[in-house]
């Protein structure tokens, strides 16, 4: 493990709890519109489910890297194969 402060690491895993807080707030708004017909709505759907995907891709990123920095070793492995398995990061 790096020498990683008690601030680091409660900095490192607040970014990843924010992260997560608006990818939420992207997938109420996803379920919201789920039964929308309107072309507003269903653009504004399709836009946000687009944002969430993206969402979801850096988050499994920054817990890539949050965890490897922790020391992690296992469970960043673990998420890098999700990564990899998705298209995110490439097979190696």
């Amino acid at each position: 493990m790096n020498d990683l402060t008690d601030e680091d690491i409660a900095r490192a895993v607040r970014t990843v709890a924010a992260m997560e807080a608006s990818r939420d707030a992207l997938a109420a708004r996803v379920a919201a519109l789920r039964t929308a017909t309107a072309p507003g709505d269903l653009a504004e759907r399709d836009r946000c489910g687009n944002a969430m995907a993206e969402a979801d891709a850096r988050i499994l990123l920054e817990s890539i890297d949050v965890l490897d920095r922790l020391g992690m070793t296992a469970a960043a492995m673990a998420c890098t194969h999700v990564a990899q398995a998705e298209g995110i990061l490439p097979a190696r």
